[in-house]
């Protein structure tokens, strides 16, 4: 009679630790393509600027539109454009954390880094 309540008892708790580390998976991986996207866009909007000061506005204010998307904390975002002449690169790179404080027995989170690095496109306009 009682087989089927000690089955449960048994595997309840297993199940259920399973299910949370999923879906603690599942937001770290959204986290991080959120994050790799939004460092990708700020690198190419970089690229495509006139000038070296205006490559990194218009990236920092991309890579802040595209990462309030996603469930990141404490996004941070640097963008590095050397002398910026045709033949150059933008290098962005960018962290963030991910809270999984939720998830009891779960570190409280953690810190993902993503680095985007593009030439300077030859066919702008100046």
């Amino acid at each position: 009679r009682g087989q089927g309540l000690v089955e449960l008892a048994l595997c309840a708790p297993i199940v259920i630790l399973l299910t949370l580390a999923t879906v603690a998976i599942v937001q770290v991986d959204d986290a991080a393509s959120g994050l790799d996207a939004a460092t990708r866009a700020a690198a190419s909007v970089a690229a495509r600027a006139h000038d070296a000061s205006t490559a990194v506005a218009t990236a920092e204010r991309r890579f802040i539109s595209v990462v309030k998307l996603y469930p990141l904390r404490s996004p941070a975002v640097i963008v590095t454009v050397g002398d910026f002449s045709r033949a150059g690169e933008v290098v962005v790179e960018s962290t963030a954390f991910v809270d999984l404080a939720w998830a009891a027995g779960l570190t409280s989170g953690t810190l993902l880094r993503s680095k985007v690095v593009l030439q300077v496109d030859r066919w702008r306009s100046r």
